[in-house]
């Protein structure tokens, strides 16, 4: 009996640590305990030409990333922004690894959504540090409606998203 009793004071500490929910790096904009998901039939070249920021997430200034091009390269598309130049390398369906980016956008990139044309793009980490909505033009009000939607689902607090000003 006595054996059991410290087996269950060595095992009491282990059932309760793997009870505790993950918390956010600093700085996240998600909630760490909702799903999240990437698009599984994204196409990395259909991202090809410019797209420019309707909103991020982000601690300060006008924009994250602002103006992008993608250009699609051997394994993935190469991003020249205003938040610099980088190889996004294809990790996985509807995942991209950023090489060549420094801070919180260096971090694996997963595609929430597009819709079905590629004229809006929602972009987001599972850490919750980076996400950002780009578009091609003007978005129109269900677009943007949808894009907001996928990032609520997600776990980020859509209240601190930030339209881009630039």
């Amino acid at each position: 009996m006595h054996r059991i009793a410290r087996a269950a004071a060595l095992l009491l500490p282990l059932l309760l640590a793997s009870c505790v929910q993950p918390s956010a790096p600093k700085g996240a904009y998600r909630n760490l305990n909702a799903p999240i998901s990437s698009i599984v039939l994204f196409d990395p070249a259909r991202l090809k030409g410019e797209w420019r920021e309707v909103a991020s997430f982000r601690p300060r200034g006008p924009c994250t990333i602002c103006r992008a091009t993608f250009t699609p390269v051997a394994g993935g598309v190469r991003l020249e922004s205003g938040a610099g130049a980088a190889l996004l390398q294809a990790s996985g369906p509807g995942r991209m690894e950023p090489e060549g980016l420094t801070g919180r956008m260096n971090a694996p990139w997963w595609v929430l959504w597009h819709d079905a044309d590629y004229r809006t793009l929602v972009l987001g980490t599972p850490s919750g540090q980076f996400g950002v909505i780009l578009d091609r033009g003007a978005i129109g009000p269900d677009r943007l409606r949808a894009a907001k939607e996928i990032l609520d689902w997600a776990g980020y607090d859509v209240a601190a998203l930030k339209r881009a000003d630039f």
